[in-house]
């Protein structure tokens, strides 16, 4: 279809990208700008030796299909690729396997009968097939009920508490469900290992096959470094995005940006949408990469419940792409998520750095800081929204009511973490919602 709709798209990440990507095949003419010098956004990558490492960790489950789907459009299905790996807990100062039913038996920090309850437990999460019922319970008390009270405090309470601080008590339980009911089914059996997906690349792979794409279409500008610094509204309408050199007119705006730096770029609207998602509650994420010059561990993804350790896990990513080893590369992640204003959001690189290898030595004994070729640490201030209970009341719709504004965030994908797949389903949804009223059906 040939359309003279004009339609500009805030924030160059996945959302951005596949919301872009569906409205070019359509046939409308896009403008995509991305205040950085990045596409990808949570999901961009960094070079390492010469080869693109994401800054943030990511991973594939099963279930993931709209994922899998837009990999398939843009021709990168064959860089998807499948892995078994490994899961462990260190827990005051001993390290115990976490990755099948048989390491749970093992689980001794955990009295016998928690243990069975805390599988029975991930059993009913997984076919669980409606969460509404969960939204209104906080997660503590649900999984203290479910597991004990030894269970949660071995397993889930140090997880939840150092990512949501002063707020862990208040998180919902529907958020943690759908965690525990994600990873639960990514297993291709009831008493399978954990199975993960990649792709060649880890997220650029998908990010590099839009921007071809895109570039591809006549019908798409795709700007770089071009933050918006407002959206023009004109009699309840949207009329225009202004950067900093020019007026770039239209008839929509999807905006892909963090809520609280969407509301910058508005006058202030006091409809009840728009003074919600000024209340909505975000931490940000500080992430260390580091690049070793051999493996750390065996373990993909390493769970810490230990007082002299701040951070609650280590994600090793050479464990779950395969691609990395071949290319000489161990690569690891320390997150922190934590308030913008808390000290260590704020700490240099250097201090950071000098914190992480005390703990590293804590839990591997044999490391040593010259094992560390490279270093990266990235921020993200609008990291993860704050799920308290009754979360679903305050998930803004897509369609905003201002007229040609619509929005793709990950509060929306609630009560989903935030996940890759979830970032393409609800960019596609943006862009079906903008397509539907412009076209008039």
């Amino acid at each position: 279809m040939n359309h003279d709709h004009r339609i500009v798209v805030l924030g160059a990440g996945l959302s951005g990208l596949t919301a872009a990507y569906d409205l070019c095949r359509a046939g409308f003419q896009v403008t995509l700008l991305e205040a950085t010098p990045d596409l990808g956004g949570l999901a961009s990558s960094t070079p390492i030796d010469g080869y693109p490492v994401e800054r943030f960790y990511h991973f594939i489950c099963r279930g993931d299909r709209d994922l899998i789907n837009i990999a398939n459009q843009v021709g990168v299905e064959d860089q998807l690729h499948w892995q078994h790996t490994s899961t462990s807990s260190y827990v005051n100062g001993h390290l115990y396997p976490f990755s099948t039913p048989f390491d749970l038996i093992n689980f001794t920090p955990v009295p016998f009968w928690q243990r069975i309850r805390f599988g029975l437990h991930v059993l009913r999460s997984r076919y669980r097939k409606h969460w509404e019922s969960l939204d209104g319970i906080a997660a503590t008390p649900w999984l203290i009920s479910n597991l004990g009270e030894e269970a949660y405090n071995a397993i889930w309470k140090p997880l939840i508490q150092v990512k949501f601080g002063d707020y862990h008590r208040q998180i919902s339980a529907s958020w943690m469900w759908h965690r525990i009911y994600r990873v639960a089914r990514s297993r291709k059996w009831l008493l399978a290992g954990e199975s993960f997906g990649y792709f060649n690349n880890g997220s650029y792979t998908l990010v590099d096959g839009l921007r071809a794409a895109l570039e591809s279409m006549p019908n798409c500008t795709l700007r770089l470094n071009s933050p918006a610094k407002k959206i023009v509204i004109d009699t309840g309408k949207v009329k225009a995005v202004h950067c900093e050199t020019s007026d770039i007119p239209c008839e929509a705006v999807i905006s892909t940006i963090a809520l609280q730096n969407l509301d910058k770029l508005l006058p202030h609207l006091t409809d009840p949408y728009f003074e919600n998602i000024r209340s909505i509650k975000m931490i940000g994420v500080v992430c260390m990469l580091l690049s070793l010059d051999r493996p750390f561990s065996d373990n993909f993804w390493l769970n810490i419940n230990d007082p002299r350790i701040p951070h609650n896990g280590i994600i090793e990513l050479t464990n779950l792409n395969e691609n990395l080893r071949e290319a000489g590369l161990n690569i690891l992640y320390i997150p922190y998520y934590l308030s913008t204003s808390a000290p260590r959001y704020r700490a240099t690189n250097e201090e950071l750095l000098k914190e992480n290898l005390e703990t590293l030595k804590i839990i591997n004994p044999s490391f040593e800081p010259g094992w560390i070729k490279e270093y990266v640490v990235t921020r993200s201030p609008h990291a993860q929204a704050i799920c308290t209970t009754n979360f679903s009341q305050r998930i803004p719709p897509t369609r905003s009511p201002l007229k040609g504004l619509y929005l793709s965030d990950s509060t929306q994908f609630y009560p989903e973490d935030r996940t890759l797949s979830a970032a393409v389903r609800f960019g596609r949804q943006a862009a079906t919602l903008c397509m539907e009223d412009l076209s008039g059906t």
